[in-house]
C-alpha cells in the first residue's frame, strides 16, 4: 500500500504543466517539459501502464483501441494493423515482432534506458493493466521522478506561495462495476487491459484527505473520469473540500474550464445532476448490499461508509449566502484536459496566485463534411 504521504516539492515560483492520454508516449513529457519549462507534471491518466507481457492480457477489443489511438505507431503501420482482414490474432502477432514499443515506451523508463526530467504526478486512466500498476504498488517496480497517486497516496507542491495538496482517482467510472476488482489485488480493480473505479477506492480515498486536512492548502482532485460527466465525482470533490479538479476522458480538441455556477441556472439544478447521481448508486446499491455487507472486512466496512456518505453528500435545498455548499457552486472549478498531443494547460504560479494557460492544436471542423469524429487524429485547421 503507498504511504498517506509521498514527497513535497519546495520552490518560490514555477509552471505546472497539466496533460493527459499520453497513451504510453511517455517521452513526450520530457518534450512538453521543455517547451513550456515546467518544474512538474500532473497526468490524468491512461499513462500507458503497459508492458510486454501486458499483450496477453488485453482484450481484442481494447488491443484494438489502443492501436488506433496510440501516437507511437506510424500513420502507415497504423492502417495495415487495422485493415479489416487483420485478425485479433494476427495483430498480436505483428505486435509481438515489432522492433519498436507499441504498447507502450513504460518498459523503456523500468529499465533506465530512458529517464523522466521532471517530478511527474498521474493517475492511471481506463486503458491500463492493473497487474502493472499492482507491482508499483508493491514497490517491485519504480521509476525516478514518477509518482502514482491512489486512494492512499497524497502529496504537497509548495511552490509560489501556494501549497497545492493532490488527491488521485484513477480508473473509468462504471457504476455497476464498483463492487468488483476484477483481476485486482486489494481496493484497485482491472481486467483485460482496462480499470474502473472502486466504492473502496472512494472511500479510501476520503479517509486518506481527512488525516491530512489543512486550510491552508490548496485541495486538487485529480481523476481520469471528468466531474462534469459523473456526479459522483462532483460529490466526492464536495466531500474532499476540493478547490480545483484536474480529470480528462472527454478526448476534446480543446481544453474544458468551468464552473458549475457558470453552467448552471441555479444551485438547486446542480442539486438535481447530484441527486440522479444518488439515485443510480442506490439503486445498483440495494442489488448487492447483502452480499456485499456480509463479505468485507471491518476496515473495508469503514471505507464502504465513507464511499456512502460522498454518495450521499448533497448540497442543502435551501443554502445561505456564506453556506459552503454555495461557496463551492460559485468558485469551485473544473478543468478537463484533451489528450497530450492536442492540447494542454499550465498552471503558472506565483507570489500565491495562480494564472493559467491553455494551449491547444484547435478545432478540425472536417468532422461535419466527412462525418469523422472531434476525437480522430485527423489535421487541425490553423
Amino acid at each position: 500500500m503507498s504511504s498517506p504521504t509521498l514527497q513535497s516539492i519546495n520552490t518560490p515560483a514555477g509552471k505546472v504543466l497539466c496533460v493527459a492520454d499520453l497513451r504510453g508516449n511517455i517521452s513526450q513529457l520530457n518534450d512538453l517539459a521543455d517547451q513550456t519549462g515546467a518544474k512538474l507534471i500532473i497526468h490524468c491518466g491512461d499513462f500507458g501502464f503497459y508492458e510486454r507481457d501486458s499483450l496477453n492480457r488485453i482484450s481484442d477489443r481494447t488491443l484494438k483501441h489502443l492501436v488506433q489511438y496510440s501516437t507511437l505507431i506510424p500513420p502507415a503501420m497504423r492502417t495495415r494493423l487495422l485493415q479489416a482482414n487483420v485478425t485479433p490474432d494476427s495483430l498480436r502477432s505483428q505486435i509481438r515482432a515489432s522492433t519498436t514499443h507499441i504498447l507502450s515506451e513504460l518498459p523503456l523508463f523500468l529499465s533506465g534506458q530512458k529517464t523522466l526530467k521532471v517530478p511527474v504526478y498521474t493517475v492511471w486512466g481506463a486503458c491500463e493493466d492493473v497487474s502493472v500498476l499492482e507491482k508499483f504498488r508493491s514497490n517491485e517496480y519504480s521509476i525516478p521522478h514518477l509518482n502514482i497517486l491512489d486512494e492512499a497516496a497524497t502529496t504537497v507542491i509548495d511552490i509560489g506561495g501556494v501549497k497545492l495538496r493532490l488527491f488521485g482517482l484513477g480508473g473509468a467510472i462504471a457504476q455497476h462495476k464498483f463492487f468488483d476488482i476484477g483481476e485486482g489485488t486489494s481496493t484497485i480493480a482491472g481486467g483485460s487491459g482496462t480499470m474502473w473505479t472502486t466504492a473502496l477506492q472512494i472511500g479510501q480515498l476520503v479517509d486518506t484527505a481527512q488525516k491530512v486536512f489543512d486550510a491552508t492548502e490548496t485541495r486538487v482532485l485529480v481523476s481520469h473520469a471528468s466531474p462534469g460527466r459523473e456526479g459522483i465525482l462532483a460529490q466526492l470533490a464536495l466531500v474532499l473540500k476540493a478547490d480545483f479538479t484536474l480529470s480528462a476522458g472527454l478526448h476534446f480538441r480543446y481544453g474544458i474550464s468551468y464552473n458549475e455556477f457558470g453552467v448552471q441556472g441555479d444551485q438547486e439544478l446542480y442539486r438535481n445532476k447530484l441527486l440522479n447521481s444518488q439515485k443510480n448508486f442506490m439503486d445498483m446499491w440495494e442489488g448487492v448490499k447483502t452480499h456485499v455487507e456480509s463479505s468485507v472486512s471491518d476496515e473495508q466496512r469503514v471505507l464502504l461508509e465513507n464511499c456512502l456518505s460522498v454518495v450521499n453528500r448533497l448540497p442543502a435545498v435551501n443554502s445561505l449566502p456564506n453556506d459552503k455548499d454555495e461557496a463551492a457552486f460559485k468558485n469551485m472549478w473544473n478543468f478537463n484536459l484533451p489528450d497530450a498531443g492536442l492540447g494542454l494547460l499550465i498552471l503558472d504560479i506565483n507570489q500565491g496566485r495562480i494564472a493559467i494557460e491553455t494551449r491547444s492544436q484547435g478545432f478540425n471542423f472536417s468532422y461535419r463534411r466527412n462525418n469523422v469524429s472531434l476525437r480522430s487524429g485527423s489535421p487541425a485547421i490553423a
